[in-house]
């Protein structure tokens, strides 16, 4: 499978560089090289009143990430995503939903974890 470097810009600005291969799921490779994901305080997509994780169902919404380069080595949304990003920016990602690599192309990933942290009406 072909490497991909993935540059993570964590919320107090540090920039992590972790590989990847093709294939992997965005969430799962986050957490695996113990890259802070979810802001606790994040609301839920699926129950409004609630925060935390729905551990990679694709139900809540709070593995956001924001893609500030390679998106094209991204899969497409699927309609859950769709949904999950609707009226978001273009550049947000859920994570669980998201696969780096498809086609098995190399390249360089930069991502932000937690971009909904600075939203005022993403944060409980």
């Amino acid at each position: 499978r072909a490497p991909i470097t993935v540059q993570v810009v964590e919320g107090d600005g540090n920039v992590k560089t972790i590989q990847a291969l093709a294939g992997e799921n965005l969430r799962r490779l986050l957490q695996r090289k113990s890259i802070q994901l979810y802001n606790r305080k994040t609301k839920r997509f699926d129950m409004p009143y609630a925060t935390g994780d729905c551990a990679g169902e694709g139900l809540c919404g709070t593995c956001l990430v924001k893609v500030e380069q390679g998106m094209d080595l991204l899969s497409p949304k699927d309609s859950l995503e769709t949904m999950i990003t609707k009226g978001r920016p273009l550049s947000w990602r859920a994570s669980c939903r998201t696969w780096v690599g498809p086609g098995n192309q190399v390249g360089t990933l930069r991502l932000q974890t937690q971009p909904q942290t600075g939203c005022d009406d993403e944060i409980d």
